[in-house]
């Protein structure tokens, strides 16, 4: 695939069968995966260091070294924890992940919920998504988690109205590629959006 269709291809956003997964692949080699340990540190580079090296490696078009894309990666994972406390718990949580990909139009905000009942959820989903982003050859940059709560169905959905709505404004340069998945958004304020319903929809955290 050329680099020029990269970049002009676009999805429906009301094809609910299609997902961030379905982008099309880089055409260079693959980002590198590092294994993930949460307590990881590099002596060498911190995190926001590594988080600008990140972009100017993406605005470039050239492939970030691994340790780079690890530190960036791992300081996600510990900004979860720092959010929401141990992940081991149970509990309902809310999620608001930024996905950064090579090609800027592929990057993605994605917005999701865990559920009470099943515990170590919130690893394996997070790292599903992880997973599906490889093929958008995106990296979990930024990434906030509530707390756990009785139930976080109606905040869910309170979110992704809000920022539906606003996508759908011609004023504003998000758009709503699936149900949970947005582009155009900044991270942080994708996690406002989060505060806001969770003031109005009166959230009770275990």
């Amino acid at each position: 695939m050329r680099e020029e269709d990269l970049y002009s291809r676009q999805y429906d956003p009301g094809d609910e069968q299609q997902s961030v997964a379905d982008a099309p692949q880089w055409a260079q080699q693959a980002l590198p995966i590092p294994r993930l340990n949460v307590q990881h540190r590099n002596p060498y580079l911190d995190s926001l260091t590594a988080k600008i090296l990140l972009g100017d490696y993406f605005d470039t078009g050239r492939l970030p070294p691994a340790e780079v894309v690890e530190v960036v990666r791992h300081q996600s994972w510990r900004d979860l924890e720092y959010a929401g406390g141990s992940l081991d718990v149970v509990g309902d949580r809310l999620y608001v992940l930024f996905f950064r990909s090579m090609c800027a139009k592929l990057s993605y905000v994605k917005v999701g919920r865990t559920e009470r009942e099943k515990k170590k959820q919130v690893r394996k989903r997070i790292g599903a998504h992880e997973s599906e982003a490889k093929v958008a050859q995106a990296v979990l940059f930024d990434a906030w988690i509530s707390r756990p709560c009785v139930s976080a169905v109606a905040w869910e959905d309170s979110v992704k109205a809000h920022l539906s709505a606003v996508a759908e404004e011609d004023i504003t340069p998000i758009e709503q590629v699936k149900k949970e998945y947005f582009r155009g958004i900044a991270f942080r304020d994708a996690v406002w959006v989060a505060r806001i319903q969770e003031d109005r929809r009166g959230v009770v955290f275990l």
